[in-house]
This record gives C-alpha cells, structure tokens and sequence, in this order.
C-alpha cells in the first residue's frame, strides 16, 4: 500500500518536477525539491490538526464527563424502577474496570498501528523520491511491454491514466471543500464549539469512504455531550452528518467525479473490505483511485473486458 500510495503521489508531483527542470534544476536536485515540498506541506496540516486537536481536549470541561456519563444511567435506573425493574447501578464500577481492561489489552495495538505510521511517513517520501528519478527506466518499461505498432495505444492508455487520477484528485477537493463547508455551518447553526476545525476535519475524512463519516460525527457528539445541557445538540450533530452524508453520497460526489472516475458502489464497498483487510485505513484511502485506474486499463485488454464490465456503474 505505501508504494501503491507514492505511485500515485508521484504523478501527481510530476508536473511539478518537470517545473523545476524548465528552470535549470536537474532531474535528482528537482525531485528532491519537489518531494521536500510536498513533505512540508502535508506534514505543517498534520501538525496543525495535532495542535488544534490537543488545544480542544484541553479546553474541555473535563469536569463534566462524570456527569454526562451518570446522568443517564440515573435517568435509567430511575425508568426501571419506575416498571419495578432493578438496574444493577452498584455494577457500573465493576463494568468500568472491565472497560479499562479492554483498553488496556487493545494499546498494544494502537502503538503498532503509531509504529506502522511513522514507518509510513519516513519510508514513503523515499519511494517518491526514487520513482521520480527513475521516470526514464519505468517509462521504457512501459513502452516496451507494447509492439512498435501499439505505440499510439500506449500513449492513449497512459493519458487517460493521468487524466482519470487527475480529475479524481481534483474532483475530491472539491468534495472535501463542500462537505466540510457544509458541516461547518451545520455545527456553527446549532452552536458546537471548534466548528470550524471539526468541519474541516470532517471534510478530509471523506478521503475514507463510509468509515470518514462515523469517525468524523464521533468527534462533535462527544463535544455535544460534555459542552451542552442537553441531549438534544447531540441528536442535531447526528442529524447533520446523516444530512451531509446523503448529499455526498447522492448528489455531491456523483455530479463533481462524473463519469470520468464512476465505479460501481457494490464494487467500491467490496474494494474497501479487501484493501482494508490488507492495507488498513490507507488501503480504504486507495480503494476508489485504484478501481478507476483498473477501469481504465481493463478497456484495452480484451481478457479483462469482464473485470471492466463489473467495475462499471
């Protein structure tokens, strides 16, 4: 997955590199430029989200966790009590301690997958640098798997390519932009703090298909429930991402990808499983720009004409 990943990453510095030469640079000073440029600039939006992030959780009144937790299990038991119902309230510390020993047995996880991701930042900006300056050897390669007389072919296939990872990358800022202005206007609407951080971060999870969205509403319902008297801002901030959802999935993302990356959504669903069992969140990441990709080369091969006929929409 990181290579697949700097693959595309790659073209889209391409143009980029090819900037720097049209300026004097060589090949090897021009993608190392480019891939430092690129570096900084993914890593200043990650760190400004990290400080963000951890300026929110300081901020928070903290103090009210307790009672956002108690009061509804005294709501419930008050309910049960009511229908002449016990609700074993003295259990709820025992069912704490099981819940701290459940996390406890999942950190080991959670450093693993810190582990895989600093392994990713470091490993991944080499792989770009490296297939930047090795464009020549891979383009050769490229050509040559083609008959002289395919040449045209070739060229086809590769334009449309660039053209589709293209159009997908471009179609997916516009994506993230709309969303989050949405969900931005949604929270700011009913009143939840850090609106504008939340919907921000809300719009770059879309990059995670049908994940991004529960990961992204995770955030404003827990602000909800410890900010507000009631429970209600909590349903809204619900309400909102559900609204949001439906207009990305069903007119948003549809009417800006257009034809040009379209893949049919069971395919899409089936491409998240696999590439998530094997490459995690990035694989979900990658699912959708992969899929076009195989679209595209399946409508030249006449043995994959079947795989293109699935992956249509």
């Amino acid at each position: 997955m990181p290579i697949i990943f700097s693959g595309l990453v790659a073209m889209l510095v391409h143009p980029l590199v090819k900037k720097f030469e049209s300026i004097g640079m060589n090949l090897v000073f021009a993608s190392l430029s480019a891939v430092l440029l690129i570096t900084i600039v993914f890593g200043g939006i990650f760190t400004l989200i990290t400080i963000e992030g951890v300026d929110i959780v300081q901020n928070l009144p903290l103090s009210n966790v307790d009672e956002a937790v108690q009061q509804p299990i005294e709501e419930v038991n008050q309910e049960s009590q009511n229908l002449g119902v016990e609700f074993p309230l003295a259990d709820m510390p025992e069912l704490i301690e099981r819940t701290k020993s459940v996390l406890m047995d999942v950190l080991p996880t959670i450093i693993s997958e810190i582990n895989s991701a600093v392994s990713f930042l470091l490993t991944v900006p080499i792989y770009i640098f490296f297939m930047l300056i090795s464009r020549s050897p891979i383009r050769k390669f490229y050509y040559s798997s083609f008959e002289k007389s395919h040449r045209k072919l070739a060229n086809r296939i590769l334009s449309q390519i660039e053209t589709v990872y293209m159009n997908y990358l471009k179609g997916m800022f516009y994506v993230v932009l709309i969303v989050g202005s949405l969900t931005t206007i949604g929270l700011y609407a009913i009143g939840i703090q850090h609106a504008l951080f939340i919907g921000a971060l809300s719009g770059l999870l879309t990059l995670v298909p049908y994940i991004g969205v529960i990961v992204g509403a995770l955030i404003p319902v827990i602000i909800a429930l410890i900010t507000k008297d009631s429970y209600w801002y909590a349903a809204g901030v619900v309400m909102i991402y559900a609204a949001v959802q439906f207009l990305e999935g069903n007119i948003i993302t549809p009417k800006i990808m257009g034809d040009q990356v379209g893949v049919n959504p069971l395919m899409v669903i089936l491409g998240i499983v696999l590439f998530g069992a094997i490459g995690g969140i990035l694989g979900m990441v990658l699912t959708i720009p992969v899929l076009a990709l195989l679209k595209v080369i399946s409508g030249y091969i006449p043995g994959w004409q079947p795989l293109k006929n699935l992956l249509d929409v």
